[in-house]
């Protein structure tokens, strides 16, 4: 069977966030927003949802082992609420509270709550923290995903393959009904990862794993070759066809150099995925050594810790959770209680460190 924790995987979603990095660190440091960086960044997110869309897909089908239909659902909720968002409500609240470099606030209720909700495309509310966008169309996307695994798990391929072509379809008239349905527009995206997902089901890994950093990169001309002023979307469905169609037919990488590397950036991504961007714009404002020693010093312990601190620990407490609502999933259960004195609390909070930022300030422009 697939595994999820395969390095071929690593390596992709490694990749990924390299690309997001790289594109954004381009910008900043040539003040430009080029196309080429927009063509690597819009990339890595497109093979993050590949990605992100096959891992669940296998993960699903190893709690289908011992969970029935509605159980498996619940299961699947819980942990990825406690898998995303823990740490996107702590950036979140970080923009709320005035600690942002892009954009300081200050910000209203009504948006902050859309934000920790992830649902800024359904409120076109503005984005608070950078990169945030993909997130609320990963969690809506999850909303489907359980859909889809008890639809196709027993279906030959083509099934899946159909839905892509309907997904495409949904796709191209989707600008025409509503701003708010953006998740149709990326929705082949996610379904080139279900492919994979039976595709694996249906051929063996027939070549050498060290081909397939070869052949990985070089499925990216499918998306590289499209125009940002032209019809980028079709590129873009067609890119991630391909590598869900491509990933089954490799062994997985033996070279335990690359795999090592692969592995541990992949581990620590989605806090690198949050928190590249604030590095970047900070870093960038000094110049010579320091300017490198904060770029990979921060890029590399601030994920570090917010895997250690929150997300480890937040996805243990999702797994126990899970494993206990699926259980008294079918007898009922005692309705969550909401602390809502938490809100006042985080009032009083922001409304502090505002005043701790402002008396920063005044007293910075007093020295000479």
């Amino acid at each position: 069977m697939a595994r999820s924790d395969s390095a071929n995987l690593d390596l992709i979603r490694a990749a990924a966030v390299m690309c997001v990095f790289g594109a954004h660190l381009r910008d900043q440091l040539t003040g430009t927003g080029a196309d080429i960086s927009w063509a690597f960044g819009q990339m890595g997110v497109f093979i993050f949802f590949v990605h992100t869309s096959l891992v669940l897909m296998l993960s699903l089908e190893r709690s289908a082992s011992r969970l029935a239909s509605g159980p498996l659902v619940l299961d699947f909720f819980v942990r990825r609420f406690f898998r995303i968002y823990p740490l996107s409500v702590l950036c979140v609240t970080l923009a709320f509270l005035g600690f942002s470099q892009t954009h300081p606030g200050p910000w209203s209720w009504p948006t902050y709550l859309s934000n920790v909700a992830l649902t800024m495309n359904l409120t076109y509310s503005e984005d608070m923290w950078p990169v945030l966008w993909t997130l609320p169309l990963e969690v809506q996307m999850y909303l489907v995903l359980p859909v889809l695994f008890l639809v196709l798990r027993e279906r030959p391929l083509g099934y899946a393959l159909g839905l892509w072509g309907l997904a495409v379809l949904s796709g191209v008239v989707q600008p025409q009904v509503s701003g708010r349905l953006t998740l149709a527009a990326y929705a082949p995206c996610f379904i080139g990862g279900v492919i994979a997902w039976r595709l694996m089901h249906t051929v063996r890994p027939r070549f050498h794993a060290a081909w397939w950093p070869l052949v990985f990169v070089a499925s990216w001309t499918v998306w590289l070759l499209a125009e940002r002023r032209g019809d980028p979307e079709y590129n873009r469905w067609m890119f991630c066809l391909t590598l869900g169609c491509l990933i089954p037919w490799f062994r997985d990488l033996q070279w335990t150099p690359l795999v090592a590397v692969a592995r541990t950036v992949a581990k620590y991504s989605y806090g690198f995925y949050l928190a590249h961007f604030p590095v970047i714009v900070l870093a960038v404002a000094f110049d010579g050594p320091l300017r490198w020693f904060l770029l990979i010093g921060l890029g590399v312990l601030i994920p570090v810790a917010m895997y250690h601190l929150i997300e480890q620990p937040m996805i243990d407490v999702g797994r126990r959770l899970a494993a206990r609502v699926a259980t008294a999933s079918m007898a009922g259960g005692t309705p969550l209680r909401i602390p809502w004195s938490v809100v006042p609390a985080l009032r009083r909070l922001r409304q502090y460190a505002l005043s701790v930022r402002v008396n920063l300030l005044r007293g910075s422009s007093g020295c000479d």
